[in-house]
């Protein structure tokens, strides 16, 4: 078979996100069909979505899943092309007119509110993780701690911006976290989950990493310590059991840490010159505790609604299998804009997987059949200030070259600084780094 026959029967694909479903989905179908055509649109003009803005900046050995990706845009097997919001820059009509095969993997959940928990003080983690990580969406964002925080959830997202609220500035080398950003830190801190100990989310491996904090000091109330039979319970209670037998013999800790399990957050008060968090007790729901604290991180999920342009729903069509990621012929879906926001890096590898077998049976089937000329269609559409890889390269390369305070590297926090490095690699504009304008009051966000 030549090279044009194999053109003919292989799909222009479109995939909508370059974060880990977007690229798994690249990956998969580049595997299948090598000579295709296959461009990722990402709003952002920097690819990689969650591993670049939701992994936490101290775990750099998950966010080194992207070198795989790197691979797959580097040799042109797949093109990037960032700075383009579908819905906004190009409409989704446009691209289903362009391209076979048209996948949307794009979507944030925003964070889920709490009943009696809002206003100036609290925060949600999803937003404070993206801050942590200067993702440019919270530029204006300037979370203020005080010496007191409480962080409501008992998650891994909850344990993240524990370890990076309680982490000594001087631990986090290698990482890629602006030291501007933990210039004050609170010293007391407060952990509220609804559930006991051993129904509680988090990893026994995220309770362990806590252990390696320096001058921590860490205290629990009741928990149900021995006897469970699946292990993996167990192990969270030995790890907490353990993290706090090992920092009791801190004398002066510099920051202390309480957990509080089988509590709810009921209300966030001002109270004289303070403000008062109250919880009840979800097994009684009679008595009361009342926490002092300056301010509140939720960690208690994402809402379903996708801080996104597309909304899916509104895409549903009667041929719609979304256990698949079947949206209407051509069009699918995959990650959280399918299953909406819940599950990590390796659940989106998993949806990637099945949706891409369901796009190649549709293919390979004949239900679907290739016809369409991809982005030669749409080119004319696309605005001046697209960046593809090469452009992303030399943004990277300018984080790279800052290491200071032993980081791996300092992000760009800014699209404008963004854009102008993508066009030029010339030292006139590798220096300023986004960092011209920040002020004491928002930092490097």
């Amino acid at each position: 078979m030549n090279k044009l026959q194999t053109q003919q029967i292989e799909p222009s694909i479109a995939i909508v996100g370059s974060g880990p479903a977007g690229c798994y989905t690249a990956q998969m179908l580049c595997k299948r069909w090598p000579s295709a055509q296959i461009v990722v649109f990402e709003r952002l003009p920097v690819p990689y979505g969650l591993l670049r803005y939701g992994v936490s900046p101290d775990h750099q050995g998950t966010k080194a899943i992207a070198r795989q990706f790197d691979r797959l845009f580097a040799d042109g097997r797949v093109r990037f092309l960032g700075n383009v919001e579908v819905g906004k820059h190009v409409s989704l009509e446009q691209l289903q007119e362009a391209f076979d095969v048209v996948v949307l993997a794009a979507g944030l959940g925003a964070d889920r509110p709490l009943p009696g928990l809002a206003g100036d003080g609290v925060y949600g983690a999803g937003q404070v993780m993206r801050w942590f990580n200067s993702h440019p969406d919270e530029h204006s964002f300037a979370p203020r701690f005080g010496a007191t925080t409480t962080i409501v959830g008992n998650g891994n997202v909850a344990v993240d911006v524990l370890r990076l609220l309680a982490k000594h500035p001087d631990s986090f080398v290698g990482s890629d976290l602006d030291p501007r950003l933990i210039e004050s830190q609170p010293s007391r801190i407060h952990v509220v989950g609804r559930s006991p100990a051993s129904a509680a989310k988090f990893d026994s491996v995220m309770i362990r990493e806590l252990a390696e904090i320096d001058d921590a000091v860490f205290d629990l109330d009741a928990v149900d310590e021995f006897g469970h039979e699946d292990k993996r319970i167990q192990a969270k209670i030995d790890a907490l059991l353990d993290l706090t037998a090992a920092s009791a013999v801190s004398s002066a800790p510099r920051v202390h840490v309480s957990f509080h399990f089988g509590w709810a957050p009921e209300s966030f008060e001002s109270v004289g010159d303070g403000r008062t968090l109250r919880l009840v007790d979800t097994a009684s729901r009679s008595a009361v505790k009342l926490i002092q604290t300056d301010s509140v991180v939720t960690a208690v999920g994402f809402d379903s609604g996708l801080r996104h342009e597309i909304d899916r729903a509104s895409l549903e069509s009667d041929v719609s299998d979304l256990e698949c990621g079947l949206l209407n012929t051509g069009l699918y879906c995959t990650g959280w804009f399918r299953r909406g926001p819940t599950g990590g890096i390796p659940a989106n590898r998993l949806d990637a997987k099945m949706v891409c077998t369901r796009i190649i049976e549709d293919v390979e089937s004949g239900a679907l059949t290739p016809a369409k000329s991809g982005l030669e269609a749409l080119e004319t559409h696309l605005h001046p200030d697209t960046v593809d890889f090469p452009g992303w390269r030399r943004i990277e390369a300018a984080e790279i070259s800052r290491t200071a305070h032993g980081r791996c590297r300092t992000k760009v926090a800014d699209v404008a600084t963004m854009l102008d490095l993508a066009r030029t690699c010339t030292q006139e504009h590798t220096t300023p780094m986004g960092v011209g304008n920040v002020t004491s009051d928002v930092v490097g966000n």
